[in-house]
């Protein structure tokens, strides 16, 4: 009876995120569809479903269940794409300038999204390791990890990947204008645009060898995503004890190093995804199951999209809009000087 009444409740709403994640995908792949996003569409759809279809709204336990446990399935299966070997393909000086890049970046979020225009710190957060790290991808990851809600999450992802767009167009301008190379473009673009597909529409209107460097230069910023997930659940789990009780408190001082505690700052899906990810460098997890995983969570994103969608209010994200938007731009405007003085320093070295 239980499993009866729980494929009942939760059921519809799993459906439904699905047949439209799963529609959404084959537009895409099959159809050609070139329309934005595949993430961003089931976010879109998801949020009209929420504002314009107010019957829909049965499906709502399954829906969040869709953008929560079904998100965190995701992450976790994301563990099984990284491999840590390859963090140092592109040389210790370059890796060292893309470290700089992707910290500078959190800061610059938390300085000026959070500290001085008055971002919510979670909203701050996503914003800074969707442009640091690996946009759309790195907002989803991190988001159960740090409890953000739908709205903080459809926000930074709205404002990241639209203001993101508009560096496909302008950053290309940079090579004539500053008379830099194909080869430390590249690094620019790798650099500094949010996402993995924008960093190649960005670079190769330039050149292969621009493509090529910046792919690379993008995907060693995705390796940073496990260890700033594992440092965020610390810090934001230190930030939920200072407002908890003394009781509970002192309850948690009594499992400093046991189980129970490393489960506070390590959720079920992050341990796994360290565990995945250690599989995938010690070669037990091949490239080409690794690349089918990586399949895989693509589809199962965009359903958690639609299920996260469903539980935003557009009113927050609107509300938000114009912080985030300052915010993005800031550590844009960050990346890319740091981009054109690191390729100026990188000469140097080679």
């Amino acid at each position: 009876m239980k499993i009866l009444e729980i494929t009942k409740n939760y059921g519809p709403g799993i459906f439904f995120c699905s047949i439209i994640g799963l529609a959404v995908n084959f537009g895409y792949n099959f159809l050609g569809l070139q329309l934005l996003d595949p993430l961003i569409t089931s976010l879109i759809i998801g949020i009209v479903v929420r504002t314009f279809f107010k019957k829909l709204q049965v499906f709502s336990i399954g829906s969040n269940w869709s953008g929560k446990g079904l998100l965190e399935f995701a992450v976790m299966l994301m563990g099984a794409t990284i491999s840590f070997q390859k963090v140092f393909v592109s040389g210790i000086w370059l890796f060292i300038l893309i470290l700089i890049a992707v910290f500078g970046g959190m800061l610059i979020a938390y300085f000026i999204g959070h500290k001085v225009l008055g971002l919510d710190k979670k909203t701050a957060t996503l914003v800074g390791v969707g442009n640091s790290i690996c946009g759309n991808s790195a907002v989803i990851a991190v988001a159960p990890v740090i409890k953000a809600k739908p709205s903080q999450i459809a926000a930074a992802i709205s404002f990241s990947a639209i203001l993101g767009a508009g560096q496909i167009i302008l950053l290309p301008f940079l090579v004539p204008m500053l008379g830099i190379n194909n080869y430390d473009y590249g690094i620019i673009a790798g650099i500094s645009v949010y996402a993995v597909s924008q960093v190649v529409a960005a670079s190769s209107v330039i050149g292969e060898l621009s493509a090529s460097v910046a792919t690379t230069v993008k995907l060693t910023r995705v390796l940073f995503l496990g260890p700033l997930v594992v440092m965020l659940g610390f810090l934001f789990d230190a930030d939920r004890k200072k407002t908890s009780s003394k009781t509970e408190i002192t309850a948690t001082k009594r499992n400093d190093f046991n189980l129970v505690k490393i489960r506070q700052f390590l959720p079920w899906f992050v341990l796994g995804f360290i565990l995945l990810a250690i599989l995938r460098s010690l070669g037990t997890i091949s490239d080409s199951i690794g690349q089918s995983v990586f399949d895989a969570t693509k589809i199962i994103f965009s359903v958690s999209m639609v299920g996260i969608g469903m539980g935003v209010d557009i009113r927050e994200i609107v509300n938000l809009g114009p912080k985030i938007a300052l915010t993005v731009l800031s550590i844009m405007g960050f990346m890319i000087t740091a981009g054109i003085v690191g390729t100026s320093i990188l000469v140097l070295t080679r």
